[in-house]
């Protein structure tokens, strides 16, 4: 995302790692919701599932690697007080990895209709669940008050733009409306006023239909349609 809201020289605004972390609450439930359906899913919305998990375990995968190869070496330099907070969140990512490659492997199985594989990636998605949710509420309630003391806000989008510079207009497009999809209004205003205003547009009103159509394919018609972009204080009504 490019642009901004805040000043480069003010204290880091970290207001968009909680609303990844949101997303990717939001979609842990909506897969469990839908793999405890008592009739498992078949043909095209089976494979998409499938396919969405795995593209869920690759963006969290390339996240905590931005984090621990760009922000967190950043926030040290800048910090060196923040050394034994930055320890524990290299060592909740070091906990996180073998779930996240456990899950993967889950959904290539689900995906071939495997016998026992429906259970199999309940399981995965619930074991990440316990693992991860409360990684990332440390994150958000300890790391990240840290990060603004630390770094300014243009060292903070400096981080930002080099996750995306590398992506296409299509992945953009794809993981902005992700991102805002069951975002709450101020948190949805925050995120897309990110981005300016011709790009916006674009982006709003003709780049969407994909990720529209997968999340209808996806969820539609089932109690996941309706979850929110879980915040760390309403994930606990969702918590496996």
């Amino acid at each position: 995302m490019m642009g901004g809201v805040t000043q480069p020289d003010e204290p880091a605004d970290t207001r968009m790692m909680g609303i990844v972390h949101s997303a990717l609450r939001r979609d842990l439930v909506r897969a469990r919701l839908v793999l405890a359906e008592p009739t498992p899913l078949t043909g095209e919305r089976r494979t998409a599932l499938a396919d969405h998990v795995r593209w869920l375990m690759d963006f969290l995968h390339h996240h905590h690697t931005n984090e621990d190869e760009g922000l967190y070496p950043m926030v040290l330099e800048k910090n060196p007080a923040a050394g034994e907070l930055l320890a524990v969140m290299d060592a909740d990512h070091h906990r996180i990895t073998p779930r996240i490659l456990e899950l993967d492997v889950a959904a290539r199985s689900y995906a071939t209709g495997a016998p026992g594989s429906d259970a199999a990636l309940l399981a995965a998605v619930e074991e990440l669940e316990t693992e991860m949710c409360p990684h990332l509420e440390r994150e958000e309630l300890e790391m990240m008050p840290v990060v603004s003391e630390s770094i300014t806000n243009g060292e903070w989008r400096a981080w930002e733009d080099a996750f995306t510079k590398a992506k296409s207009m299509k992945q953009l497009a794809d993981e902005g409306h992700w991102l805002v999809d069951n975002l709450d209004p101020a948190r949805r205003d925050f995120v897309v006023h990110l981005v300016p205003a011709v790009p916006r547009f674009i982006l709003l009103n003709f780049l969407g239909g994909p990720y529209k159509k997968k999340a209808t394919l996806l969820w539609g018609g089932t109690p996941a349609a309706d979850v929110p972009s879980l915040s760390a204080d309403e994930y606990p009504r969702y918590a496996a």
